[in-house]
């Protein structure tokens, strides 16, 4: 082989190794982005039932007179 054949070819070795480095990148990337996106939908699904609860204990207040209902809406507003 020529000197520019092998130079060539060490250049293409190098160039393919790079796209395999940035394929297990891409790939790792991707994975840990799964598992965060997983993460926030179970913290999002658990605050939502936070939430639920918090309604239904303020509107047992409000029912059995022990807060006033204008702070119970006042709460509420917050969660809208």
């Amino acid at each position: 082989m020529e000197q520019s054949e092998t130079q060539i070819m060490e250049e293409v070795g190098r160039v393919v190794e790079q796209a395999k480095e940035l394929q297990e990148a891409a790939a790792s990337f991707i994975s840990s982005s799964s598992k965060e996106e997983q993460n926030l939908r179970q913290r999002a699904v658990a605050l939502d039932i936070s939430i639920s609860k918090l309604r239904c204990s303020v509107n047992s207040l409000v029912f059995d007179r022990c807060i006033d209902p204008k702070l119970a809406e006042k709460v509420s507003s917050h969660f809208l």
